[in-house]
């Protein structure tokens, strides 16, 4: 188990150094990027030695491994074109705004989808299920700037809970715009939940607890719901792909200042070296998220753990007929 978390832990390197790679090579050859006149050299580090002794030249080769190195030894994203900020000063102050919107979304889609898709699994065919059926074909329907819009119309303007211009070092200041991404994936982990659910209270092992007198909330609450969630977990990855995307559109219509709302801004200004830093940061934050999706998938199914108890096991046997043999 132990060597499937790190070789997973060690993807992200790779991944991410081939989406940069990619994002350079379109951003590069642009007319009049901003990133052909990054300089090679960074004021004599370890890697002016090494294109110093090789006699480098200033080129595309050249930038892509300055840029990496500048990002994996010094967390250095250069400068912006024309305006000139630190680019890493930007960026630092946004993820976490990034992150909150998004971590509070991932909770509020979790916290309502799953419980509604139980609950609609469990009153099957009911009026409950078939409420639940069509609020979420509803909000599956929905884009993401509409639901935004009607929220806001809702509690700014009709019920005047939240104010419409919100600072946000705020928590409040989260509400609507974690909602707005939140809905979207409800609709989707409702109906995993509810799909799983029904496969799950049909498995012989449910008829033989309920046959021996259980009571249905145990039966349901301890032993369907655990299993039930398995699929779920393992789709969590493409679930915050989804949201974080959503947060694109979210932040810049209630102007959070964060990397969806930094990207959309600097695309605008043809600020390459902060649209190629945005989208670094939103790699790595969906590649670790999946790497951490496919952990708790690991942890959760025996499967996965009794193909490395397997292989441990069938290496210590062939070592053992080795020594056998050779002694």
């Amino acid at each position: 188990m132990t060597k499937y978390i790190i070789k997973r832990i060690l993807m992200i390197i790779p991944i991410v150094l081939g989406v940069i790679l990619i994002l350079f090579v379109l951003l590069y050859f642009l007319a009049g990027s901003s990133i052909r006149q990054m300089p090679i050299f960074g004021g004599g580090d370890a890697l002016d030695k090494i294109f110093t002794f090789f006699g480098a030249d200033d080129n595309f080769i050249t930038k892509y491994i300055r840029y990496c190195y500048n990002i994996l030894f010094k967390l250095d994203f250069g400068r912006a074109g024309d305006i000139g900020f630190n680019v890493t000063r930007e960026l630092k102050y946004r993820i976490r705004n990034t992150l909150l919107l998004l971590g509070s979304g991932v909770g509020a889609t979790l916290l309502i989808g799953i419980p509604a898709g139980a609950y609609a699994a469990i009153h099957k065919n009911r009026i409950g299920d078939r409420v639940i059926n069509l609020v979420t074909l509803l909000f599956s329907s929905i884009p993401n700037f509409s639901v935004a819009f009607f929220l806001t119309l809702f509690f700014a303007v009709y019920l005047r809970i939240l104010p419409v211009l919100i600072s946000y070092t705020s928590p409040k200041a989260f509400i609507m715009p974690a909602l707005t991404i939140a809905l979207g994936g409800v609709a989707s982990i409702a109906r995993m939940t509810r799909a799983s659910m029904l496969e799950t209270l049909e498995q012989p092992y449910i008829i033989a607890l309920r046959s021996k007198g259980l009571r249905e909330a145990d039966v349901v609450y301890r032993h369907a719901m655990k299993n039930a969630l398995v699929p779920i977990v393992s789709a969590l990855g493409g679930l915050v792909s989804q949201l974080l995307l959503g947060t694109l559109v979210v932040e810049h219509f209630f102007s959070v200042p964060g990397l969806g709302s930094l990207m959309m801004t600097s695309v605008g200004m043809r600020d390459h070296n902060t649209i190629l830093g945005c989208a670094a940061i939103l790699t790595i934050i969906l590649t670790v998220t999946n790497i951490i999706t496919d952990i708790l998938y690991a942890f959760i199914n025996p499967q996965i753990r009794l193909l490395y108890a397997g292989k441990r096991a069938a290496y210590r046997e062939k070592g053992r007929r080795n020594e056998d043999e050779n002694g």
